[in-house]
């Protein structure tokens, strides 16, 4: 038998096998690997026509590692390869073999693509086996995807499209967003086999309205191409960006969120066509439902998340507005009145002394009956502001005690410290010149103090006498204290 009578016998072969005598750098296939891979020529070819990738790393073959070395230097081989042709590219298992002839030595590659419905294969056993091996896959991401949370989402939709692309053994997978308005789609993931090239990057914000022939479908549930040079005329425009990167086949499935259009997932095919088959629309289908279920998922937490922090926000004001006063913008008596019985226990339990100064702004009435209620409104303004500016520490409280009566508690403050205090309102009290003309005092608006001051064994003892009370029996003090300022003249502060 000559060796052409073996290369023909070789070529025959339904198996997807590639060989060669091991003297020369002559390559053949046989008509299952033409099959396999969508070509019909590869005779005369060397080597260098066909690339050997490492399926997980997806870095090119070494040529000491390349299957013919291998098999030529080691014997038998079994090994994993991504292994592309000028057409097509699929994960495979490599096994090799040496047939000895009469008129010579042949190394013999067997190319088991993994478990896939790309070549033809009507067994039952097979289509049984994928559809189990498709739920275990299925399942497996589901539990993820269930559970996970935003920060998670991408990392797990990356690892099922790369899981879904390298058991649907395609060339690319991914995952298309569209806008609000579907004005506009922007590739969000990508999956892409050993060997193709990436385009994640270049395809974001793309217009709609630039490939209305695919938009049309893919509203409409599906977009499938066997064959894009078999497009209309009026997919002119998706054909060009088809065969800008060389996809000669794709299957396209729309995510549905809340019962609107979300975006698709799809898989392309690079270097031959491919028909589809029910099961590839199948399995997109529902990996493209278990998408769409999580993503619908998270929009409703967010949704919920979103009702949370309003509520939590729309609380938050409420209790503002219970605790402020709505004219002056300070606090109210509601707020002066817990702080203090806070204050009083936090003071004690800390070492720390306690003053509280009621503050009264004199012949309010008067000035009311003089220049209306619209300016002594915007006099307790001014005053509450001033109030404010007058005190310098973080923990000071300064509240509107009710009508022209307002109040300052100070913990952590003596008595001498109280007394400057007072002294610096009274003095930038006189320094905004407010005229009142039934004031005594150069006609313009002054205030008096009541101040009541506590050291911290004071404190202690009024706290084990009063427990409670020691609140009230407080503002008493500095009441009375008050009195006594206005008895003495006004426009001063007295203890």
């Amino acid at each position: 038998m000559s060796s052409e009578d073996i290369v023909a016998v070789l070529k025959q072969m339904p198996s997807s096998i590639l060989f060669k005598r091991i003297d020369s750098g002559e390559l053949h296939c046989s008509k299952g690997f033409e099959k396999t891979f969508g070509i019909t020529k590869l005779n005369g070819l060397d080597e260098s026509a066909i690339t050997f990738f490492d399926s997980h790393s997806k870095q090119k073959t070494a040529a000491n590692e390349l299957p013919f070395n291998l098999a030529a230097t080691e014997g038998a081989l079994s090994r994993q390869y991504r292994v592309q042709t000028q057409c097509r590219a699929m994960n495979c298992r490599v096994e090799s073999g040496v047939i000895t002839t009469s008129v010579g030595q042949w190394l013999v590659l067997y190319l088991t693509p993994d478990g896939n419905d790309f070549i033809d294969d009507n067994r039952e056993n097979s289509a049984a086996g994928k559809h189990i091996a498709f739920n275990q896959l299925l399942s497996n991401f589901s539990s993820k995807l269930i559970n996970a949370n935003v920060n998670e989402l991408d990392s797990i939709i990356g690892q099922a499209l790369a899981a879904f692309g390298e058991f649907s053994n395609v060339d690319r997978c991914y995952l298309f967003e569209f806008s609000e308005d579907i004005e506009l789609m922007s590739n969000t993931h990508e999956w892409v086999a050993a060997g193709v090239t990436p385009f994640i990057d270049e395809l974001q914000n793309m217009p709609t309205s630039s490939l209305p022939f695919f938009i049309s479908h893919i509203s409409n549930g599906i977009f499938k191409v066997d064959d894009v040079s078999s497009l209309p005329d009026c997919a002119a425009a998706e054909k060009a960006v088809f065969e800008e990167e060389r996809i000669f086949s794709l299957l396209c499935v729309r995510i549905m969120v809340n019962d609107t259009i979300y975006g698709f997932i799809g898989c392309d095919i690079i270097g031959s066509p491919y028909s589809w088959s029910t099961f590839d629309i199948q399995y997109l289908r529902r990996i493209g439902e278990m998408l769409g279920n999580t993503l619908q998922s998270l929009h409703n937490r967010k949704i919920l998340q979103k009702m949370q922090v309003e509520l939590l926000e729309a609380n938050k004001q409420l209790e503002q507005l219970a605790n402020i006063d709505g004219l002056t913008g300070i606090a109210n008596r509601r707020l002066f009145d817990t702080t203090l019985k806070r204050d009083i226990q936090r003071c004690q339990e800390q070492g720390l002394s306690l003053s509280l100064l009621l503050i009264d702004v004199d012949f309010f009435k008067q000035y009311n009956d003089d220049y209306g209620h619209v300016a002594g409104d915007r006099v307790l303004i001014k005053i509450a502001q001033t109030l404010s500016n007058s005190c310098l520490g973080n923990d000071d409280l300064v509240a509107r005690y009710g009508g022209e009566e307002f109040a300052i508690i100070l913990p952590g403050t003596n008595n001498s410290e109280a007394k400057a205090i007072a002294s610096r309102i009274l003095r930038n009290i006189t320094l905004l010149n407010i005229p009142h003309e039934a004031s005594a005092y150069d006609k313009t608006l002054t205030v008096s103090i009541g101040l009541i001051s506590q050291t911290n064994d004071d404190l202690q003892s009024l706290y084990d006498l009063s427990g409670d009370h020691s609140a009230g029996w407080l503002v008493s003090q500095a009441d009375e204290a008050l009195y006594r300022a206005k008895d003495e003249g006004r426009n001063c502060s007295r203890t």
